[in-house]
């Protein structure tokens, strides 16, 4: 089992994972640290739910005292606040986590795919270049960029392009991400690497390179150079 796996299954159900992925947790420290954090946002939810018995003299039916009536109303109102907390918390995951997440999840992905940063100058076969592109819904202007690897890969359950371009910048990784728009561009440093994700046509484009790379420059070349059909 792979990150992208592991992490569908551990949001679907954290509480009921299968050997292969409790495997995977114990050998991956980043998944490890993912399904903790599902974990304590299940139980601060179960906690927000729990909800105290009431009285024995309220159960029988007996009268209400001033202090019970207190007692009860502060009951509500911390429940109400540890409702609140918990709906602010996983809010706060679901909105505020993509952004890494999806950089995560890039990474992730050009490590399953070593072949594709073997550095090389000699231009990718223009024939499975173009159907990879085709594939995806794009195509790039003649002599902007060169490709010298490309491929269609399944990533987050979507066929999208692989790429690595060759610019005046020098070598990147494009994953065009027809299904994934963020709000705004997003740069990320992410295990040595640097990524720049930014809003492109129907979804985005993402740029990855080795740290220190001025994705600012050569992300602009990638956008000017891919067309959207």
């Amino acid at each position: 089992m792979d990150c992208l796996e592991f992490r569908r299954a551990a949001g679907a159900d954290p509480q009921h994972l299968e050997p292969a992925a409790l495997a995977h947790a114990r050998v991956c420290p980043r998944c490890a640290a993912h399904l903790r954090e599902l974990l304590a946002l299940d139980e601060r939810i179960l906690a927000a739910l729990r909800v105290p018995l009431s009285s024995p003299a309220r159960a029988a039916g007996g009268p209400r005292s001033p202090a019970g009536t207190g007692l009860d109303r502060r009951r509500w109102m911390a429940l109400a606040a540890s409702i609140v907390a918990g709906v602010l918390v996983g809010t706060l995951l679901w909105v505020g986590n993509p952004r890494r997440s999806l950089a995560q999840d890039l990474v992730t992905h050009l490590a399953h795919e070593p072949e594709a940063l073997v550095p090389t100058d000699r231009p990718a076969d223009p024939a499975l270049a173009g159907e990879v592109l085709a594939r995806g819904g794009i195509r790039l202007r003649p002599e902007a960029v060169t490709v010298t690897y490309a491929n269609s890969c399944g990533f987050r359950g979507r066929l999208v392009p692989h790429l690595v371009v060759r610019t005046a910048g020098g070598s990147v990784t494009v994953m065009v991400l027809r299904d994934e728009r963020p709000a705004r561009p997003v740069d990320f440093q992410e295990q040595g690497y640097a990524g720049r994700i930014v809003p492109a046509g129907p979804g985005s484009i993402a740029v990855i390179g080795a740290a220190g790379t001025d994705l600012e420059s050569i992300t602009a070349a990638v956008l000017a150079a891919v067309e959207w059909v």
